[in-house]
């Protein structure tokens, strides 16, 4: 009796997505992710974000300078589901982009294509959870900066 108890105990849940694949959304993200989805669904809300200045004060300690840097380290995060940590990194990674020199002529021209575009596309991707298109889209950022990630050794 036990036994089948156990047995249902632990079966159910399997039964309970009615052979559809896991869902994705908010129980998959962590919670500095969950956190920036909330605040979006309620922007007239005050803001409390605690997950968010502490991925905020870890990217200070990291340290890191370039956009090339950034982006491997958004990578590295996006490996370990680490995304909000991603995010914080691909949106520093942006903004080293595009703060640039630029003629006078271009400047409310919006940056849409190489680099920048990559890292928002893997921004987006990230927020919403898919860490495949995020990770394949960073590398893309990279090799358009043209840097390649370094494979680990």
């Amino acid at each position: 009796m036990r036994l089948a108890l156990a047995f249902l105990v632990l079966t159910l849940p399997a039964f309970a997505h009615h052979g559809e694949h896991h869902p994705t959304g908010l129980a998959q993200l962590d919670p500095g992710t969950r956190e920036m989805q909330r605040a979006r669904q309620n922007p007239a809300a005050t803001p409390f974000v605690p997950e968010q200045n502490r991925t905020a004060a870890d990217a200070d300690a990291a340290g890191i300078d370039d956009a090339a840097g950034l982006l491997n380290a958004a990578h590295a995060a996006l490996r370990n589901r680490r995304t909000a940590q991603a995010i914080e990194f691909l949106e520093r990674a942006e903004a080293r982009l595009l703060t640039r020199s630029t003629p006078a002529n271009r400047a409310s021209v919006p940056v849409e294509q190489g680099p920048v575009a990559r890292i928002a596309n893997a921004r987006r991707a990230s927020s919403a959870g898919d860490v495949q298109t995020a990770l394949r889209e960073t590398d893309a950022a990279l090799v358009a900066l043209e840097r390649p990630r370094r494979r680990p050794r």
